[in-house]
């Protein structure tokens, strides 16, 4: 029971699969975190800025950029954890989608922040950034009527020249407005930054190869949202993930006796998996078959339990109704293979449908009306 729990635990933490409805706490404190430097970015001019910026220096409202300035050894604890949040990552997971929107450019430095491309013009011209009389100027200085008015300490090398041409690629297109500079936030159409908005970018650049599709998702999701007992629900999660103590897995953690097999109790020539016990399993198949034909539904058997509980979405049941016998049937089918190890107890398969249709109709009040509903049009 330990190992499975310890299991559980895992994928909690780094899968997106969990979908336990509670969040990763260490993302979530990440984007709250992230909401402070976002809030620094923006030009009011409130009091707790003003006493960040005597404390820190005038570069504290600016983008933080990654071992880019050396701040206090006495610096407060919530200081040194807000400027060391991309620290540890391969990628600058909140700069990255912090972009500038230049309106008249009166309070965007030409050179010193990323405002056409995704890297400042210092870095990626920094011969030109050398060369420059006007290297703390800001864009609405240097554009004038249209055309941009730059200083230099000396004339070009021929091939500095091409240095400036490429500069002025890069300004090609762009017109000063009469809109006030401000901070946009790429994550979000209105360009405001949201915590939602970061936290579901930081599952998908935290989780990586471990996050789950879409359609997986929606299922995980949707697996929470029925009457059955909780127990039930719980079984169905862990069975979607693989968690449960089937003998193949069993059989990975060296849980298995050396005198057991990994064989399925019911089909003794195939390996007992999660997918064949309650898919492939001649019994199990056959207990499906049952019922769809008595919701006069009938379809083949899908290769994973994602795309079988699908297959049970649409129809002319309520969904808590379907929702109910998918896992209430998943349930049925696991205490009978307990049963069978451990009591020796052999169900045939007319007695596991009929427990299935009880169940279902006891499951939960929402779902026991429903399903005393749907009774009656099959019997009518």
């Amino acid at each position: 029971m330990l190992r499975s729990n310890v299991a559980v635990s895992h994928c909690h933490i780094h899968s997106c699969r969990a979908m336990l409805g509670v969040r990763n706490v260490k993302m979530v404190n990440l984007s709250l975190l992230a909401k402070w430097r976002w809030r620094l970015l923006q030009g009011d001019q409130a009091i707790w800025k003003e006493v960040l910026v005597e404390k820190y220096g005038s570069h504290a409202t600016k983008i933080i950029e990654v071992g880019s300035d050396v701040w206090p050894r006495l610096a407060s604890k919530w200081w040194k954890d807000l400027v060391s949040l991309e620290v540890g990552t391969e990628r600058a997971w909140l700069n990255e989608e912090v972009v500038r929107k230049v309106g008249n450019g009166l309070n965007t430095s030409f050179w010193h922040v990323a405002w056409r491309g995704e890297v400042p013009f210092k870095i990626k011209y920094p011969r030109l950034f050398s060369l420059s009389n006007q290297q703390e100027a800001m864009a609405g200085d240097l554009s004038v009527g249209g055309r941009w008015g730059f200083s230099w300490r000396r004339s070009f090398f021929v091939w500095e020249e091409n240095l400036l041409t490429n500069l002025s690629e890069d300004l090609d297109g762009f017109a000063r407005t009469q809109e006030v500079d401000r901070w946009r936030w790429k994550l979000e159409e209105d360009g405001c930054f949201s915590v939602n908005s970061l936290y579901t970018k930081l599952e998908s650049v935290m989780l990586g190869e471990n996050g789950c599709t879409m359609e997986e998702r929606r299922v995980l999701s949707q697996i929470w949202k029925s009457g059955v007992p909780s127990k039930v629900v719980a079984f169905s999660w862990k069975l979607l993930l693989d968690r449960i103590p089937t003998r193949v897995n069993l059989e990975v953690r060296n849980c298995l006796p050396p005198d057991g097999g990994s064989n399925c109790i019911w089909c003794a020539n195939v390996r007992e998996s999660s997918v064949h016990l309650f898919l492939h399993c001649d019994k199990a198949r056959e207990i499906w078959l049952n019922l769809m034909r008595w919701t006069n539904r009938l379809f083949l058997i899908p290769p994973n339990l994602f795309i079988h509980w699908e297959c049970w979405s649409d129809g002319g049941f309520h969904k808590k109704v379907r929702r109910g016998w998918r896992m209430i049937t998943i349930w049925v089918i696991w205490k009978a293979r307990n049963d069978c190890i451990f009591n020796n107890v052999v169900k045939g398969v007319d007695v596991l449908v009929e427990e299935i249709k009880v169940l279902s109709c006891c499951c939960g009040p929402a779902v026991a009306a429903c399903s005393f509903v749907s009774c009656l049009v099959l019997v009518m």
